[in-house]
């Protein structure tokens, strides 16, 4: 694999709109690093050939400092124009470190096929792995065709603080301490997010954003939904993302869901077509008792 440097990247811009939506994570993920922003740290961009590549990946550098693991361990996500070539690279000796555990983030629904397989070749598995709970479908927010709602009285929109991670992280079913420190380096970096608060002061709605242009975590505490303060949140992040300059942002959800499904059809956000493009999650894990 061929690591990229920040002008290496610059070149590759013009080929992602070939292949949108699928190539709309790696894009985001790789602008976002040329405008020094919203990035995540102790990462690298490689390709398995330049500048005719097949296979972006970004991937933890080995062994940095400043690596802040996401969600829990080792995590790398690609975008490929050619599964004939997925099926050769993921065999190459430097796609990863396969002794390790290695969390496939975000990964097209036909390239995840093809990763999947070659870890049940190394005899690895993820345990946890089920096509229902891991496959999610996505939509993209384009805040011109979005519907905005109003805040109902005894609400109003507040800054996220790092004071409130351990509340995030305490809420998201997945928390862990790996995700904590996730969760404090976003809100210090100041990566767009979206909070409704009670007069009091107590966040009860909100969402967050990733160097990958996803929007993430939405949460609404139970004692207040059903009041439109996750539309609310949806909206104002949205926004502050595209004054950040960038048009579209995206979320991926699950297809039990239907509570999130409904909503985010009422925002006006543009369902992709499962067919076309879902995306997965899958956490490599390797056989130790394998000789």
């Amino acid at each position: 694999m061929i690591v990229l440097s920040n002008e290496q990247l610059q070149q590759l811009l013009p080929s992602f709109p070939e292949y949108y939506p699928k190539s709309l994570q790696l894009e985001v993920m790789v602008q976002n690093r040329l405008n020094g922003r919203w990035c995540w740290p102790g990462t690298e961009f490689v390709v398995d050939k330049f500048p005719d590549y097949s296979l972006l990946m970004c991937r933890p550098i080995k062994d940095s400092p400043e690596y802040i693991p996401w969600p829990a361990t080792y995590t790398v996500s690609i975008f490929c124009k050619s599964l004939d070539s997925l099926e050769v690279t993921v065999r190459s000796d430097d796609f990863v470190d396969w002794k390790q555990t290695v969390m496939f983030y975000d990964i097209a629904t036909d390239c995840f096929l093809i990763i999947r397989k070659r870890c049940e070749e190394l005899g690895g598995s993820d345990p946890g792995w089920s096509e229902n709970m891991s496959r999610g479908i996505i939509h993209l927010l384009r805040l011109s065709d979005l519907v905005k709602s109003e805040l109902p009285g005894g609400f109003h929109l507040g800054e996220i603080t790092e004071a409130h991670a351990e509340q995030i992280n305490r809420e998201w079913k997945y928390g862990s301490p790996a995700s904590l420190s996730f969760f404090r380096y976003i809100i210090r970096q100041k990566f767009p997010s979206s909070g409704v608060f009670t007069e009091d002061g107590r966040l009860v709605a909100y969402i967050l954003y990733r160097s990958d242009g996803m929007m993430f975590n939405g949460f609404v505490h139970p004692d207040f939904r059903r009041l439109g303060l996750f539309q609310v949140v949806n909206y104002d992040a949205v926004e502050k993302i595209t004054k950040g300059g960038q048009s579209v942002s995206f979320v991926a959800i699950m297809p039990w869901n239907e509570g999130s499904l409904r909503s985010y059809a009422k925002l006006g956000a543009e369902k992709i077509d499962p067919t076309v493009y879902t995306m997965e999650w899958y956490c490599y894990t390797p056989n130790t008792q394998r000789s």
